[in-house]
C-alpha cells in the first residue's frame, strides 16, 4: 500500500516519468505502469473480461511498426532489441504483460514479418499459464523482495497470484496446488516459460524436465 501511494504521488503530483519512478524505487516498471494508469487497486480484486491473449492487435501492430523500421535501417546497431521494444510498450501505451512474452513474440515475428500473426485461442478449461515475477513488500518493518507465482486461465484470463520468499521447486509445486484449489479444478495442460524449477536445461521441444 505504501509503495502504491508513493508511486501515485510521484506520477500525479511530482510529474515524474514511469522510468524515473521505477529507477528511484528499484521496482518493476510493469508495476509502476499499472499503478500510474490506475489499472490496479490494492485490496480490491478487479473484474476481468475474456481476452485469450494480452498481445492484442494494437500491441502486435505496435511491435510490427518498429520491426519494419529496423528492416529499413541498414545500421544494425540502431535496430531495436526485444527489451527496447518492451520498454517502449510500457512507456508509450502502458503495457502490463511480461518481458518474456514480448521477447518470444519479437523472436517469432522477426522470422517472417510478412506472415500474419494469429493470437492463440483456447477452449474453457484447456490451459493454465504460469509465470514468475518480483516485487518488494514491507514485512516486519523491513522492505524485502518476494517472488510472485502468477497463474492465469488462458480462456477467461482469470488470475491467481501468491507470493513466496524463494523461487524454487517447493514454491512452484505449492503454487500449482493453491492455484488448482482456487480455480476448483485442473486444466488439461499447464504452460510455463521454461522456468528452471521445472526445466533442467534446453528450450522448446529440446527442453529437459527436472526430475520429479
Amino acid at each position: 500500500m505504501q509503495d502504491y501511494e508513493i508511486i501515485r504521488r510521484k506520477f500525479l503530483i511530482e510529474k515524474k516519468s514511469q522510468r524515473q519512478i521505477a529507477k528511484e524505487m528499484n521496482i518493476s516498471r510493469n508495476t509502476v505502469a499499472k499503478y500510474c494508469q490506475g489499472n490496479c487497486y490494492l485490496g480490491i480484486r478487479a473484474d476481468y473480461q475474456r481476452n485469450a491473449s494480452i498481445m492484442t492487435p494494437d500491441i502486435i501492430q505496435f511491435i510490427q511498426k518498429y520491426l519494419h523500421d529496423d528492416e529499413l535501417e541498414p545500421n544494425k546497431k540502431q535496430h531495436h532489441t526485444a527489451k527496447r521494444i518492451f520498454d517502449r510498450l510500457v512507456d508509450e501505451i502502458g503495457f502490463c504483460g511480461a518481458q518474456s512474452t514480448v521477447r518470444g513474440l519479437v523472436h517469432k515475428m522477426r522470422g517472417n514479418l510478412a506472415e500474419a500473426f494469429v493470437p492463440l485461442e483456447f477452449n474453457p478449461g484447456d490451459a493454465l499459464q504460469i509465470d514468475w515475477g518480483e516485487c518488494y513488500v514491507w514485512l516486519a518493518d523491513k522492505r524485502i523482495k518476494v517472488n510472485i507465482f502468477c497463474a492465469r486461465l488462458c480462456y477467461s484470463c482469470a488470475p491467481f497470484v501468491i507470493c513466496f520468499r524463494k523461487q524454487n521447486t517447493q514454491s512452484f509445486i505449492e503454487g500449482l496446488i493453491q492455484a488448482f484449489a482456487f480455480f476448483n479444478g485442473v486444466p488439461r495442460r499447464v504452460i510455463f516459460d521454461n522456468a528452471r524449477v521445472a526445466v533442467k536445461k534446453g528450450t522448446g521441444k529440446h527442453a529437459i524436465c527436472q526430475e520429479s
